[in-house]
């Protein structure tokens, strides 16, 4: 990675970093939050060992010799939102195993979601959580569901249903009176598809096409989907 402007500052910029089964991605801003550069890597990263998931990040990391602050985020559909008022924490994997079986070698993890009063329980390769400790200590990685509720949705008194938009698998957080009602993610394959889904979701927990919002993110190049929507439903945005 190249030297950036200014680079006897390098403690001032910040990283982050998303990592999916086919890669990662990372971002780098400078002090005042504007992105500097970003840059995807494709690999299938979650077949390596942990020394080669370090040296292959370290590759796109080394310029960074002392950043501000680092974020994790790490995608799945591997998670459980658990009530605060019943989780504990040696009981984390527990809980996940409720939803889905969990695969040998993998760390369980979790994040607490204070706001939304729950917690989000989810499991991580085993050597890409050894590989990310090594390079950032002290750093818990985030799910990317945890990332996008705590950074993206506010608190709010109306209805609506927020969309996540990931290649072929939409997330779906489900919002009545101020109150997460569903989170849940769905394979898509075309625009029908995912207005089918969205629609049952309308008709399951009773939104209202007329009134209820949708809110779509992550879906700059899939402005298709909000059109077919919004065939349906009156209120459709793209987030910023």
């Amino acid at each position: 990675m190249e030297q950036f402007p200014g680079s006897q500052h390098i403690h001032q910029y910040s990283l982050s970093i998303r990592f999916s089964s086919d890669g990662f991605s990372l971002w780098i801003y400078d002090e005042s939050n504007t992105l500097l550069t970003t840059k995807t890597v494709t690999s299938l990263l979650l077949s390596l060992s942990a020394e080669e998931i370090v040296l292959l990040l370290q590759e796109d990391t080394n310029a960074l010799l002392d950043i501000r602050h680092v974020q994790l985020i790490y995608e799945s559909d591997r998670y459980a939102f658990v009530p605060v008022s019943i989780f504990k924490e040696e009981e984390a994997g527990l809980f996940l195993q409720l939803q889905d079986q969990l695969e040998k070698n993998n760390k369980v993890l979790f994040n607490p979601m204070p706001k939304w009063d729950m917690v989000n329980v989810f499991s991580m390769p085993g050597a890409l959580f050894e590989a990310l400790t090594e390079l950032f200590p002290g750093v818990i990685p985030a799910h990317h569901l945890s990332w996008f509720i705590n950074e993206k949705i506010k608190l709010q008194s109306d209805s609506s249903i927020q969309l996540w938009v990931r290649p072929k698998i939409m997330d779906v957080v489900a919002l009545k009176g101020g109150n997460i009602v569903l989170i849940n993610s769905f394979v898509y394959h075309t625009p029908e598809d995912f207005t089918y889904f969205t629609l049952n979701i309308f008709e399951q927990l009773s939104f209202n096409t007329e009134k209820d919002k949708v809110k779509l993110f992550n879906v700059q190049t899939s402005a298709d989907l909000q059109k077919h929507l919004q065939k349906y439903l009156k209120y459709c945005e793209i987030a910023e």
